[in-house]
Protein backbone atom coordinates (compact mmCIF):
# COMPACT_ATOMS: atom_id res chain seq x y z
CA UNK A 1 0.00 0.00 0.00
CA UNK A 2 1.42 3.54 -0.83
CA UNK A 3 0.01 6.64 1.21
CA UNK A 4 0.10 10.01 -0.15
CA UNK A 5 -0.06 12.05 2.82
CA UNK A 6 -0.57 15.29 3.03
CA UNK A 7 2.29 17.55 5.20
CA UNK A 8 0.57 20.85 5.84
CA UNK A 9 1.62 24.06 5.09
CA UNK A 10 5.06 24.05 6.58
CA UNK A 11 5.18 23.30 10.59
CA UNK A 12 5.71 20.02 11.10
CA UNK A 13 2.54 20.85 14.02
CA UNK A 14 0.16 20.76 11.46
CA UNK A 15 -0.44 17.90 9.79
CA UNK A 16 -2.66 15.67 10.60
CA UNK A 17 -3.39 12.99 13.18
CA UNK A 18 -3.59 10.23 10.54
CA UNK A 19 -0.81 11.28 8.56
CA UNK A 20 1.38 11.11 11.97
CA UNK A 21 0.32 7.69 12.56
CA UNK A 22 1.60 6.33 9.43
CA UNK A 23 4.74 8.24 9.42
CA UNK A 24 5.47 6.18 12.67
CA UNK A 25 4.65 2.75 11.04
CA UNK A 26 5.76 3.07 7.23
CA UNK A 27 8.68 1.28 5.67
CA UNK A 28 9.64 3.56 3.47
CA UNK A 29 8.93 7.35 3.91
CA UNK A 30 9.47 9.43 0.37
CA UNK A 31 9.50 13.12 1.18
CA UNK A 32 9.67 16.75 0.20
CA UNK A 33 11.64 19.15 1.88
CA UNK A 34 8.56 21.89 2.98
CA UNK A 35 8.62 21.82 6.83
CA UNK A 36 9.27 17.62 6.90
CA UNK A 37 12.34 17.55 7.96
CA UNK A 38 10.89 17.48 12.03
CA UNK A 39 8.83 14.70 10.73
CA UNK A 40 11.71 12.17 10.02
CA UNK A 41 12.44 11.93 14.01
CA UNK A 42 9.32 9.75 13.89
CA UNK A 43 10.17 6.99 11.73
CA UNK A 44 11.02 3.39 13.09
CA UNK A 45 14.88 3.15 13.24
CA UNK A 46 14.95 0.88 9.72
CA UNK A 47 12.50 2.99 7.80
CA UNK A 48 13.99 3.70 4.23
CA UNK A 49 14.00 7.52 3.81
CA UNK A 50 14.22 8.92 0.19
CA UNK A 51 14.54 13.02 -0.24
CA UNK A 52 12.81 14.44 -3.26
CA UNK A 53 12.15 17.63 -2.54
CA UNK A 54 12.97 20.30 -5.05
CA UNK A 55 13.16 24.21 -4.39
CA UNK A 56 12.81 26.96 -6.74
CA UNK A 57 15.26 27.19 -9.55
CA UNK A 58 17.20 23.97 -8.18
CA UNK A 59 14.97 20.71 -8.89
CA UNK A 60 16.50 17.63 -7.23
CA UNK A 61 14.35 14.96 -8.94
CA UNK A 62 11.91 15.57 -11.90
CA UNK A 63 8.37 14.10 -11.47
CA UNK A 64 9.09 11.03 -14.04
CA UNK A 65 12.10 10.42 -11.82
CA UNK A 66 9.66 10.79 -8.52
CA UNK A 67 7.09 8.50 -10.08
CA UNK A 68 9.17 5.92 -10.52
CA UNK A 69 11.04 5.85 -7.14
CA UNK A 70 7.27 5.62 -5.82
CA UNK A 71 6.49 2.56 -7.98
CA UNK A 72 9.39 0.51 -7.12
CA UNK A 73 9.39 1.15 -3.87
CA UNK A 74 5.05 0.16 -4.24
CA UNK A 75 6.00 -3.00 -5.69
CA UNK A 76 8.71 -3.79 -3.48
CA UNK A 77 7.69 -2.81 0.61
CA UNK A 78 4.72 -3.18 2.39
CA UNK A 79 4.20 0.38 3.21
CA UNK A 80 5.18 3.63 1.70
CA UNK A 81 4.39 7.10 2.51
CA UNK A 82 4.93 9.69 0.17
CA UNK A 83 5.15 13.02 2.07
CA UNK A 84 4.11 16.02 0.04
CA UNK A 85 3.88 19.78 1.74
CA UNK A 86 0.45 20.95 2.07
CA UNK A 87 -2.24 18.82 0.27
CA UNK A 88 -1.39 16.31 -2.27
CA UNK A 89 -4.02 17.35 -4.65
CA UNK A 90 -3.45 21.29 -4.20
CA UNK A 91 -0.97 22.05 -6.95
CA UNK A 92 1.36 18.84 -5.41
CA UNK A 93 1.34 16.64 -8.64
CA UNK A 94 -0.33 13.91 -6.53
CA UNK A 95 -2.71 13.17 -9.42
CA UNK A 96 0.55 12.50 -11.62
CA UNK A 97 1.48 9.96 -9.01
CA UNK A 98 -1.52 8.45 -8.29
CA UNK A 99 -2.20 8.17 -11.81
CA UNK A 100 1.34 6.07 -12.12
CA UNK A 101 0.24 3.67 -9.23
CA UNK A 102 -2.30 3.34 -10.73
CA UNK A 103 -1.10 1.88 -14.29
CA UNK A 104 1.57 -0.03 -12.57
CA UNK A 105 -1.39 -1.92 -10.63
CA UNK A 106 0.10 -0.53 -6.72
CA UNK A 107 -2.65 -0.15 -4.50
CA UNK A 108 -2.91 3.48 -2.75
CA UNK A 109 -4.76 5.27 -0.32
CA UNK A 110 -5.14 9.41 0.09
CA UNK A 111 -4.60 11.42 3.02
CA UNK A 112 -5.46 15.01 3.06
CA UNK A 113 -3.15 18.04 4.77
CA UNK A 114 -3.98 21.26 5.59
CA UNK A 115 -3.35 23.56 2.50
CA UNK A 116 -0.89 26.08 2.92
CA UNK A 117 -3.59 28.33 0.90
CA UNK A 118 -5.72 28.75 3.52
CA UNK A 119 -3.34 27.58 6.82
CA UNK A 120 -0.94 30.55 5.88
CA UNK A 121 -3.03 33.39 5.74
CA UNK A 122 -5.39 31.82 9.09
CA UNK A 123 -1.80 32.04 11.31
CA UNK A 124 -1.53 35.80 9.84
CA UNK A 125 -4.82 36.60 11.27
CA UNK A 126 -6.37 37.02 7.57
CA UNK A 127 -9.78 34.81 6.32
CA UNK A 128 -10.35 34.01 3.09
CA UNK A 129 -14.02 34.10 3.31
CA UNK A 130 -15.89 36.55 5.95
CA UNK A 131 -19.38 37.28 5.62
CA UNK A 132 -20.58 39.73 2.66
CA UNK A 133 -16.83 41.34 2.32
CA UNK A 134 -15.22 37.80 0.75
CA UNK A 135 -17.85 35.14 -0.14
CA UNK A 136 -15.60 33.05 -1.97
CA UNK A 137 -12.16 32.47 -2.77
CA UNK A 138 -9.87 31.04 -5.87
CA UNK A 139 -6.58 29.66 -5.65
CA UNK A 140 -4.84 30.33 -8.65
CA UNK A 141 -0.68 28.93 -9.31
CA UNK A 142 1.91 31.26 -10.34
CA UNK A 143 3.89 28.75 -11.82
CA UNK A 144 2.58 26.94 -14.88
CA UNK A 145 3.99 24.13 -17.47
CA UNK A 146 3.65 27.40 -20.18
CA UNK A 147 6.01 29.78 -19.17
CA UNK A 148 5.16 31.64 -22.59
CA UNK A 149 3.02 34.70 -23.25
CA UNK A 150 -0.10 32.73 -21.96
CA UNK A 151 1.59 31.77 -18.19
CA UNK A 152 -0.79 33.99 -16.79
CA UNK A 153 -4.05 33.11 -18.47
CA UNK A 154 -5.24 31.37 -15.99
CA UNK A 155 -5.20 34.44 -13.28
CA UNK A 156 -8.17 36.69 -13.50
CA UNK A 157 -10.21 39.53 -11.41
CA UNK A 158 -12.48 37.59 -8.58
CA UNK A 159 -15.44 39.19 -6.46
CA UNK A 160 -13.52 36.94 -3.48
CA UNK A 161 -10.51 36.67 -2.34
CA UNK A 162 -7.76 35.40 -4.59
CA UNK A 163 -5.04 33.30 -2.88
CA UNK A 164 -1.70 32.64 -5.60
CA UNK A 165 0.50 30.38 -4.58
CA UNK A 166 4.07 30.24 -6.39
CA UNK A 167 3.53 33.32 -7.95
CA UNK A 168 6.20 35.81 -5.64
CA UNK A 169 8.76 35.67 -8.86
CA UNK A 170 5.97 37.20 -11.56
CA UNK A 171 4.20 39.41 -8.70
CA UNK A 172 5.17 42.68 -11.12
CA UNK A 173 3.19 40.68 -13.99
CA UNK A 174 0.19 39.12 -11.87
CA UNK A 175 -0.62 42.68 -10.76
CA UNK A 176 -0.52 44.05 -14.09
CA UNK A 177 -2.66 41.61 -15.69
CA UNK A 178 -5.34 42.23 -12.73
CA UNK A 179 -4.96 46.03 -13.52
CA UNK A 180 -5.88 46.14 -17.42
CA UNK A 181 -8.53 43.91 -16.11
CA UNK A 182 -10.12 46.50 -14.50
CA UNK A 183 -9.62 45.67 -10.88
CA UNK A 184 -9.70 48.65 -8.80
CA UNK A 185 -5.69 50.10 -8.19
CA UNK A 186 -6.64 50.23 -4.17
CA UNK A 187 -7.38 46.24 -4.02
CA UNK A 188 -5.51 45.26 -0.71
CA UNK A 189 -3.03 42.79 -0.81
CA UNK A 190 -0.79 40.44 1.46
CA UNK A 191 2.43 38.91 0.58
CA UNK A 192 3.23 36.30 3.19
CA UNK A 193 6.74 34.90 2.64
CA UNK A 194 8.26 31.45 4.21
CA UNK A 195 4.46 31.06 5.95
CA UNK A 196 4.51 28.90 9.85
CA UNK A 197 8.56 28.70 9.05
CA UNK A 198 11.31 30.28 10.47
CA UNK A 199 11.98 34.14 9.06
CA UNK A 200 8.18 34.65 8.22
CA UNK A 201 7.42 37.56 7.11
CA UNK A 202 3.92 39.08 5.81
CA UNK A 203 3.66 42.48 3.22
CA UNK A 204 0.60 44.49 3.41
CA UNK A 205 0.18 47.13 0.36
CA UNK A 206 -2.44 47.55 -2.50
CA UNK A 207 -1.87 46.79 -6.38
CA UNK A 208 -0.56 49.91 -6.68
CA UNK A 209 2.48 49.68 -4.23
CA UNK A 210 2.87 46.20 -3.17
CA UNK A 211 5.68 44.99 -5.77
CA UNK A 212 7.78 48.06 -4.43
CA UNK A 213 7.10 47.44 -0.82
CA UNK A 214 8.03 43.25 -1.49
CA UNK A 215 11.35 44.50 -2.72
CA UNK A 216 11.82 46.38 0.13
CA UNK A 217 11.37 44.04 2.69
CA UNK A 218 13.40 41.51 0.29
CA UNK A 219 10.60 38.91 0.84
CA UNK A 220 12.32 35.21 -0.67
CA UNK A 221 10.17 32.21 -1.80
CA UNK A 222 8.28 30.52 -0.83
CA UNK A 223 5.45 32.89 -0.86
CA UNK A 224 1.36 33.43 -0.66
CA UNK A 225 -0.11 36.55 -2.21
CA UNK A 226 -3.46 37.42 -1.00
CA UNK A 227 -5.50 39.99 -2.61
CA UNK A 228 -9.17 40.98 -1.88
CA UNK A 229 -10.40 42.96 1.03
CA UNK A 230 -9.87 40.88 3.47
CA UNK A 231 -5.81 40.75 2.78
CA UNK A 232 -5.64 43.37 5.82
CA UNK A 233 -7.63 41.81 8.57
CA UNK A 234 -5.28 40.66 11.58
CA UNK A 235 -7.79 37.83 13.42
CA UNK A 236 -4.01 36.72 15.19
CA UNK A 237 -4.56 35.58 18.81
CA UNK A 238 -3.42 38.71 20.97
CA UNK A 239 -2.24 39.17 24.76
CA UNK A 240 -0.35 35.75 25.03
CA UNK A 241 2.89 37.65 26.29
CA UNK A 242 6.67 38.82 24.76
CA UNK A 243 7.00 34.88 23.47
CA UNK A 244 4.36 35.42 21.05
CA UNK A 245 6.00 35.08 17.33
CA UNK A 246 8.48 34.58 18.68
CA UNK A 247 10.37 32.11 16.59
CA UNK A 248 13.31 29.45 18.93
CA UNK A 249 15.89 27.24 16.95
CA UNK A 250 17.02 24.23 19.56
CA UNK A 251 19.62 22.22 20.01
CA UNK A 252 18.80 19.13 21.59
CA UNK A 253 17.49 15.59 21.91
CA UNK A 254 13.92 14.92 20.64
CA UNK A 255 12.58 14.49 23.99
CA UNK A 256 13.58 17.71 25.16
CA UNK A 257 12.63 19.53 21.47
CA UNK A 258 8.72 17.85 22.18
CA UNK A 259 8.82 19.40 26.22
CA UNK A 260 10.18 22.82 25.20
CA UNK A 261 7.80 22.71 21.98
CA UNK A 262 4.58 22.11 24.36
CA UNK A 263 5.66 24.84 26.55
CA UNK A 264 6.30 27.70 24.09
CA UNK A 265 3.66 26.71 21.87
CA UNK A 266 0.91 27.99 24.21
CA UNK A 267 2.81 31.25 24.76
CA UNK A 268 2.32 31.59 20.96
CA UNK A 269 6.19 31.03 19.97
CA UNK A 270 7.34 28.34 17.52
CA UNK A 271 10.26 25.99 18.09
CA UNK A 272 12.14 24.77 15.43
CA UNK A 273 15.20 22.15 15.59
CA UNK A 274 18.97 23.05 14.38
CA UNK A 275 20.50 20.64 15.25
CA UNK A 276 19.11 17.11 16.22
CA UNK A 277 21.20 15.62 19.04
CA UNK A 278 20.38 12.10 19.16
CA UNK A 279 21.43 9.36 22.28
CA UNK A 280 23.86 6.10 21.57
CA UNK A 281 23.99 3.55 23.64
CA UNK A 282 27.61 2.47 24.50
CA UNK A 283 28.68 -0.11 27.15
CA UNK A 284 26.05 -2.37 27.77
CA UNK A 285 27.76 -5.15 28.54
CA UNK A 286 28.98 -3.35 31.27
CA UNK A 287 25.39 -2.22 32.43
CA UNK A 288 24.29 -5.39 32.11
CA UNK A 289 27.05 -6.71 34.38
CA UNK A 290 26.15 -4.30 37.22
CA UNK A 291 22.67 -4.46 36.96
CA UNK A 292 23.29 -8.07 37.87
CA UNK A 293 25.17 -6.80 40.37
CA UNK A 294 23.26 -4.24 42.44
CA UNK A 295 23.24 -5.68 45.72
CA UNK A 296 27.04 -4.32 45.47
CA UNK A 297 25.81 -0.64 45.72
CA UNK A 298 24.17 1.52 48.08
CA UNK A 299 23.46 4.54 45.65
CA UNK A 300 22.90 5.15 42.12
CA UNK A 301 23.55 8.95 40.60
CA UNK A 302 22.02 10.23 37.12
CA UNK A 303 23.84 13.17 35.65
CA UNK A 304 20.94 13.55 32.64
CA UNK A 305 17.68 12.33 31.93
CA UNK A 306 19.52 10.56 28.87
CA UNK A 307 21.15 8.70 31.30
CA UNK A 308 17.66 7.55 33.28
CA UNK A 309 16.30 6.48 29.45
CA UNK A 310 18.77 4.28 28.87
CA UNK A 311 19.48 2.82 32.41
CA UNK A 312 15.80 1.55 32.52
CA UNK A 313 15.63 0.35 29.17
CA UNK A 314 18.48 -1.88 29.86
CA UNK A 315 17.11 -2.68 33.25
CA UNK A 316 13.96 -3.62 31.15
CA UNK A 317 15.78 -5.70 28.76
CA UNK A 318 17.78 -7.67 31.70
CA UNK A 319 14.19 -8.31 32.88
CA UNK A 320 15.03 -6.86 36.16
CA UNK A 321 12.22 -6.80 39.07
CA UNK A 322 12.32 -3.57 41.12
CA UNK A 323 12.51 -4.91 44.04
CA UNK A 324 16.31 -6.07 43.52
CA UNK A 325 16.06 -1.42 44.22
CA UNK A 326 14.74 -1.50 47.70
CA UNK A 327 17.72 -1.28 49.47
CA UNK A 328 19.53 1.69 46.71
CA UNK A 329 19.05 5.56 47.17
CA UNK A 330 18.87 7.85 43.87
CA UNK A 331 20.70 10.91 43.51
CA UNK A 332 20.18 13.02 40.61
CA UNK A 333 21.70 16.34 39.16
CA UNK A 334 18.22 18.33 38.69
CA UNK A 335 14.96 18.87 38.97
CA UNK A 336 14.28 17.67 35.05
CA UNK A 337 16.24 14.61 36.29
CA UNK A 338 14.13 14.00 39.48
CA UNK A 339 10.85 14.37 36.98
CA UNK A 340 12.69 11.61 34.55
CA UNK A 341 13.35 9.14 37.88
CA UNK A 342 10.19 9.80 38.78
CA UNK A 343 8.54 8.67 35.71
CA UNK A 344 10.20 5.50 36.00
CA UNK A 345 8.53 4.92 39.50
CA UNK A 346 10.90 6.07 41.76
CA UNK A 347 11.72 9.02 44.72
CA UNK A 348 14.85 10.96 44.25
CA UNK A 349 16.52 10.89 47.37
CA UNK A 350 19.39 13.34 47.11
CA UNK A 351 19.14 16.42 44.75
CA UNK A 352 22.18 19.38 45.06
CA UNK A 353 20.91 22.80 45.71
CA UNK A 354 22.94 23.77 42.39
CA UNK A 355 22.24 22.01 39.63
CA UNK A 356 25.53 21.05 38.38
CA UNK A 357 28.17 17.26 38.51
CA UNK A 358 29.76 19.57 40.58
CA UNK A 359 27.77 20.43 43.39
CA UNK A 360 26.12 16.54 42.76
CA UNK A 361 29.60 15.09 43.47
CA UNK A 362 30.36 17.55 46.81
CA UNK A 363 26.41 16.87 48.18
CA UNK A 364 26.83 13.15 47.81
CA UNK A 365 30.35 13.02 49.57
CA UNK A 366 28.06 14.67 52.78
CA UNK A 367 25.69 12.71 52.64
CA UNK A 368 26.93 8.81 51.80
CA UNK A 369 27.96 6.53 54.83
CA UNK A 370 31.25 4.57 55.31
CA UNK A 371 31.41 1.61 53.41
CA UNK A 372 28.60 2.57 50.90
CA UNK A 373 29.10 2.41 47.15
CA UNK A 374 27.65 4.64 44.40
CA UNK A 375 27.07 3.70 40.76
CA UNK A 376 26.91 6.67 38.32
CA UNK A 377 25.94 6.04 35.18
CA UNK A 378 26.30 8.86 32.89
CA UNK A 379 27.36 10.37 29.45
CA UNK A 380 30.56 9.08 27.67
CA UNK A 381 31.51 13.04 27.60
CA UNK A 382 30.82 13.70 31.09
CA UNK A 383 32.56 15.98 33.56
CA UNK A 384 36.13 15.17 34.44
CA UNK A 385 35.89 17.64 37.91
CA UNK A 386 33.34 15.70 39.10
CA UNK A 387 35.29 12.29 39.27
CA UNK A 388 38.03 14.27 40.97
CA UNK A 389 35.88 15.30 43.93
CA UNK A 390 34.70 12.06 44.22
CA UNK A 391 38.12 10.68 44.47
CA UNK A 392 38.86 13.54 46.87
CA UNK A 393 36.57 12.39 49.10
CA UNK A 394 37.25 8.57 48.68
CA UNK A 395 33.90 7.76 47.62
CA UNK A 396 33.87 3.95 46.59
CA UNK A 397 32.61 4.59 42.92
CA UNK A 398 31.97 2.93 39.80
CA UNK A 399 31.44 5.15 36.83
CA UNK A 400 29.76 3.72 33.44
CA UNK A 401 29.62 5.76 30.33
CA UNK A 402 26.22 4.38 28.98
CA UNK A 403 25.67 6.65 26.33
CA UNK A 404 27.20 9.06 23.78
CA UNK A 405 25.67 12.31 22.26
CA UNK A 406 26.04 13.25 18.49
CA UNK A 407 24.28 16.21 16.40
CA UNK A 408 23.64 16.79 12.79
CA UNK A 409 22.25 19.87 11.60
CA UNK A 410 18.53 20.20 10.24
CA UNK A 411 16.88 21.79 7.50
CA UNK A 412 16.52 24.56 9.57
CA UNK A 413 20.14 25.24 10.27
CA UNK A 414 20.54 27.62 7.82
CA UNK A 415 17.77 29.59 9.00
CA UNK A 416 19.17 30.85 12.56
CA UNK A 417 19.54 34.33 11.49
CA UNK A 418 15.95 34.50 10.63
CA UNK A 419 15.18 33.06 14.56
CA UNK A 420 14.83 35.37 17.82
CA UNK A 421 16.80 32.69 19.90
CA UNK A 422 18.63 29.85 19.95
CA UNK A 423 18.06 27.48 23.12
CA UNK A 424 21.20 24.94 24.05
CA UNK A 425 20.57 22.34 26.47
CA UNK A 426 24.13 20.36 27.29
CA UNK A 427 27.95 21.26 26.30
CA UNK A 428 27.42 17.69 23.59
CA UNK A 429 24.91 20.16 21.69
CA UNK A 430 27.12 23.13 21.68
CA UNK A 431 29.95 21.42 20.18
CA UNK A 432 28.07 19.94 17.87
CA UNK A 433 26.33 23.12 16.52
CA UNK A 434 30.03 24.64 16.93
CA UNK A 435 31.42 22.04 14.77
CA UNK A 436 28.60 22.37 11.92
CA UNK A 437 29.52 25.96 11.87
CA UNK A 438 33.28 25.72 11.27
CA UNK A 439 32.33 22.85 8.96
CA UNK A 440 30.88 26.17 6.68
CA UNK A 441 33.49 28.32 7.26
CA UNK A 442 30.75 30.21 9.13
CA UNK A 443 31.89 30.37 12.87
CA UNK A 444 33.44 33.36 13.02
CA UNK A 445 30.55 35.40 11.27
CA UNK A 446 28.13 33.89 13.82
CA UNK A 447 30.63 35.06 16.87
CA UNK A 448 31.01 38.33 16.25
CA UNK A 449 27.54 39.16 14.17
CA UNK A 450 26.06 40.07 18.32
CA UNK A 451 23.18 42.93 16.64
CA UNK A 452 22.24 40.16 13.87
CA UNK A 453 22.60 37.02 15.29
CA UNK A 454 19.62 35.14 17.67
CA UNK A 455 19.49 35.22 21.55
CA UNK A 456 21.81 32.89 22.88
CA UNK A 457 20.30 30.99 25.79
CA UNK A 458 21.69 27.96 27.83
CA UNK A 459 20.31 25.68 30.31
CA UNK A 460 22.99 25.64 32.30
CA UNK A 461 26.34 27.64 33.78
CA UNK A 462 28.13 24.03 31.88
CA UNK A 463 26.31 24.58 28.82
CA UNK A 464 27.23 28.33 29.04
CA UNK A 465 30.68 27.61 29.60
CA UNK A 466 31.00 25.44 26.52
CA UNK A 467 29.51 28.11 24.38
CA UNK A 468 32.40 30.67 25.21
CA UNK A 469 34.88 28.56 24.61
CA UNK A 470 33.85 28.85 20.89
CA UNK A 471 33.88 32.76 21.68
CA UNK A 472 29.53 33.01 21.79
CA UNK A 473 28.54 34.78 24.37
CA UNK A 474 25.38 33.80 26.65
CA UNK A 475 22.52 36.14 26.44
CA UNK A 476 19.95 34.24 29.19
CA UNK A 477 21.47 31.31 31.40
CA UNK A 478 18.44 30.55 34.05
CA UNK A 479 19.20 30.84 37.55
CA UNK A 480 17.62 26.91 38.09
CA UNK A 481 18.89 24.57 35.41
CA UNK A 482 16.11 22.93 33.53
CA UNK A 483 13.91 24.12 30.66
CA UNK A 484 10.64 26.04 32.31
CA UNK A 485 13.12 28.32 34.18
CA UNK A 486 14.93 28.96 30.99
CA UNK A 487 11.82 29.91 29.46
CA UNK A 488 11.07 31.77 31.72
CA UNK A 489 14.98 33.39 31.90
CA UNK A 490 14.06 34.16 28.04
CA UNK A 491 10.55 35.96 29.28
CA UNK A 492 12.30 38.35 31.56
CA UNK A 493 14.78 39.36 29.36
CA UNK A 494 12.41 40.33 26.72
CA UNK A 495 10.30 41.56 29.38
CA UNK A 496 13.22 43.97 30.25
CA UNK A 497 13.86 44.97 27.05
Amino acid sequence: MVYLVGAGPGNPGLITYKGIELIKSCDVLIYDRLGTGELLDLVKPDCVKIYVGKKAGAHYRKQDEINEILTSMGKKYDMVVRLKGGDSFVFGRGGEEVLALRENGIPYQLVPGVTSAIAVPELMGIPVTHREVARSFHVFTGHTKDEGENALSHIHHTDGTSVILMGLGKLPEIVKKLLSEGTDENTPVTVISNGTLPGEKKVTGSLLDICDRVKAAHLKSPAIIVIGETATYNFKTENLGVLQGKQFGVVGTRPLRQKLRESLEKKGAGLFSVCNMEVIPENGDILDRELNNLKEYSWIGFTSQNGIRVFFDAVKRNGIDYRAFAHIKFAVVGSGTMTALSDMGFHADFIPDEYTTESMALGLAKVMNSGEKLLIARAKEGSERMVEILADNNIDVNIVPIYSVTGSKTEYFDDIYSMDALIFASASGVRAFAGALIEEGAMETFKNDGKQRPLIGAIGKVTADELMKYGISCDVVPGQCDSAHLIEAFIEKWEAD
